[in-house]
């Protein structure tokens, strides 16, 4: 019984060790690719130090915002210019594959694409959309949310969201870059029926705009 034991144990050895000889090589080239990558990443951020783009609502118009009783039809013109500006200094930036939406009461009620555009290091670009047309909210709760925003001074709270694709700009070289989300929640007074679209629109204030990616 102790003789099988000894063999056996010897001839599984060699296994052990060659084993354990991979996984220690494995983990080594691992560990100096992780340091590698780690230190690279490092010193691309020393040099280019990148910054989070920033986006302001500068003006809006709510020209239409209404909702037909029982069928809860909801017709828009809304306009919205925002102005996008690129703090780095040694990034340039190509946008592509923009588009905006529009939501009410969490339901998205429009969209619309925007053209591309390319934005050079420290630079503000305007950034214009309009979204017109008429759609239909699902469920009481936006209804009821509606009406009484309506009866407040007819002062509607709409979320305008921006989607893109960056190429970026490094020196002579173009990376792909990531994927940026612009969220502009806003407080938008419905322009007066009688005043007619002829008429200065609602005063807005400058709204700070939410970008992550």
């Amino acid at each position: 019984m102790g003789k099988a034991s000894t063999v056996t144990s010897w001839l599984c050895c060699p296994c052990r060790c060659l084993f354990c000889g991979v996984l220690s090589c494995f983990l080594s080239v691992l560990a100096c690719v992780l340091l590698t990558a780690g230190l690279v990443v490092l010193v691309l951020y020393l040099l280019f130090r990148p910054h989070i783009i920033h986006a302001t609502a500068v003006s809006a118009d709510l020209t239409n915002f209404t909702l037909t009783p029982r069928t809860w039809i909801l017709r828009y013109n809304l306009s919205l210019a925002l102005q996008l500006r690129n703090p780095n200094k040694r990034i340039a930036i190509h946008y592509h594959d923009v588009a905006a939406e529009a939501y009410y009461e969490g339901q998205r009620f429009a969209h619309a694409d925007l053209p591309d555009f390319f934005q050079d290091t420290g630079e503000s670009s305007p950034l214009n959309t309009a979204f017109l047309g008429h759609g239909s909210l699902v469920g009481g709760v936006a209804a009821a949310g509606f009406r009484r925003e309506a009866a407040e001074g007819a002062r509607f709270s709409i979320d305008v969201k921006l989607g893109a694709h960056m190429k970026l700009k490094l020196w002579v070289f173009r990376v792909p870059g990531p994927k940026p989300k612009i969220d502009c929640p806003l407080r938008l007074k419905r322009r007066n029926a009688t005043a007619g679209a002829a008429g200065p629109p609602p005063e807005f204030r400058p709204t700070e705009c939410r970008v992550w990616f």
